[in-house]
């Protein structure tokens, strides 16, 4: 199996069964209390993604396959590279494994199959343990003793009948490196994570306004987050290696600057094929603009100056809490007149919170 799927560009397969039934519990407790924040998809047919027969009544087995994707390794400081996790740094990762995982499905034998990488109602994590590629962490994600966590998965539903591979025994045991290491408290308990606090989370899939109490906590990160991964002893020690395809892409050569500038058009031209589309530009920018703050980038403020006049509320309460927080005078004026013809009344309030904490009068 794992030849076969290292002939198709994957680094370990394995078959899983269709049904999961031991994670409803944990799937409707986790949805329950609200740690899912805004992905309302995966409330969405919940009984699908512990069987997956509720929506393919022909499936039999599950093809689970794991991609190691790269390390810690930094680009040249000028582009946006230090900011971004490490598996978003190349080729969106949807367009490079799905086809290749038709082909690995088909190639098992004749017969319907349906391949998700990343994009279903489907327990990727929970199915590759039991398919015996890992075991969840305590940061939860799949840990492969061989190629640690920074791993792509992918899972096709077959209606061949495929003999389940066995699973792996595994366990953290008392670490709890990736707990200290967030810098967020995102992490309930070992293995269990709330969404709302995760840096992960805040910078792809949320797309309103960052709680302010937690923006100086999420550091530099423009686009995901590696320190659950990066402390992690399984990580550290993986001396496997990634594939180059995802090790860089030409869309991060953009500095912070240049970044902060695009409109709409230039925005869909720079990022539209790469990882970093997601959270679409009022998301990016906004996260751009608290590393500006966080990273104290003064030489950047010029430009988060004309966020506070962008058609984006979201970018537009985050410029004003910027130029308040790296103390910017020079942005007084325009802030002011940001305040007087603010629409949204909660952000013409923290617009005005922002002026008084630089020292402007505030009518």
């Amino acid at each position: 199996m794992n030849e076969r799927a290292r002939a198709h560009g994957f680094d370990e397969a394995g078959i899983a069964p269709v049904s999961l039934p031991a994670e409803t519990d944990h799937l409707q407790s986790w949805l329950a209390a609200g740690y899912a924040g805004t992905m309302g998809w995966l409330e969405r047919n919940p009984e699908v993604r512990i069987d997956l027969r509720e929506r393919f009544e022909w499936a039999r087995s599950v093809i689970v396959v794991l991609r190691r994707y790269g390390s810690d390794v930094q680009t040249d400081e000028a582009g946006l590279a230090p900011f971004v996790a490490s598996y978003a740094r190349g080729s969106d990762y949807h367009d490079v494994l799905l086809p290749r995982l038709q082909e690995f499905a088909s190639s098992l034998g004749e017969g319907r199959s349906h391949a998700y990488v990343d994009t279903g109602p489907a327990l990727e994590r929970r199915l590759a343990e039991a398919a015996g590629l890992g075991w969840t962490g305590h940061n939860t994600l799949l840990l492969n003793a061989r190629r640690g966590s920074r791993t792509f998965l992918g899972v096709a539903v077959s209606e061949l009948d495929l003999e389940p591979t066995p699973e792996r025994n595994g366990s953290c045991g008392s670490c709890t490196a990736c707990q200290t290491a967030c810098p967020t408290g995102a992490f309930v308990q070992p293995g269990v994570l709330d969404a709302r606090r995760c840096i992960s989370y805040l910078t792809i899939e949320f797309r309103g306004i960052i709680p302010r109490e937690l923006r100086p906590a999420m550091g530099q990160w423009l686009f995901g987050c590696d320190l659950c991964q990066s402390c992690c002893p399984f990580e550290v020690n993986s001396s496997a290696a990634g594939e180059a395809e995802f090790s860089g892409a030409a869309s991060l050569e953009i500095g912070l600057g240049e970044l902060l500038a695009l409109d709409d058009a230039g925005f869909r031209e720079r990022f539209r094929r790469t990882p970093l589309w997601r959270p679409r530009r009022a998301g990016l920018l906004r996260n751009a603009v608290i590393v500006v703050a966080n990273g104290e980038h003064h030489q950047h403020l010029p430009a988060v100056r004309e966020l506070l006049r962008d058609d984006s509320a979201v970018l537009r309460e985050v410029a004003s809490w910027c130029v308040a927080r790296l103390g910017d005078t020079e942005s007084r004026p325009a802030l002011q007149e940001a305040a007087r013809v603010e629409s949204d009344a909660a952000i013409q309030t923290s617009m005005r919170e922002d002026l008084r904490a630089l020292g402007a009068f505030v009518a």
